[in-house]
């Protein structure tokens, strides 16, 4: 078992938000493994499967513009990180600006794909879309 460090965590965290800015889905998907789940609400079902990732990514990237995110790792133990991850973006179909904080929970395997991934948000309207994500790490 290869344990998570923050480093690694960091460096995956930059990754996943490197992806959600350039509203890339293959290059998110890839950050997950072949049978990964992935829990975009508590209550629901997970998505499985790298090509589920792919498809949510692909239908969310469409309708978003301006994103700007931040994440600060807040925890590494064994395989999983825990980090805050916070993003800015417009809504496409109606110019809102909104903001969200997010807390990540992901569980790895030995070659450093994400094989469980759960995540709770808040969201907000903003008026200041100018106004940065809090972290350091942009």
């Amino acid at each position: 078992m290869k344990p998570v460090t923050a480093a690694t965590f960091d460096r995956w965290l930059a990754a996943y938000s490197r992806a959600s800015v350039e509203n890339d889905p293959q290059a998110s998907s890839l950050l997950f493994a072949e049978d990964a789940r992935y829990y975009e609400d508590p209550f629901a079902p997970p998505l499985i499967g790298r090509r589920a990732i792919y498809d949510y990514w692909a239908v969310g990237a469409v309708n978003l513009t301006d994103k700007r995110c931040a994440h600060e790792v807040l925890a590494v133990c064994g395989k999983l990180g825990v980090a805050r991850w916070q993003s800015r973006f417009v809504v496409k179909a109606t110019g809102a600006a909104v903001a969200l904080d997010c807390i990540f929970a992901a569980e790895f395997d030995d070659q450093g794909l994400c094989c469980c991934f759960r995540e709770w948000w808040h969201s907000r309207r903003t008026d200041d879309l100018c106004e940065a994500p809090d972290d350091a790490h942009r």
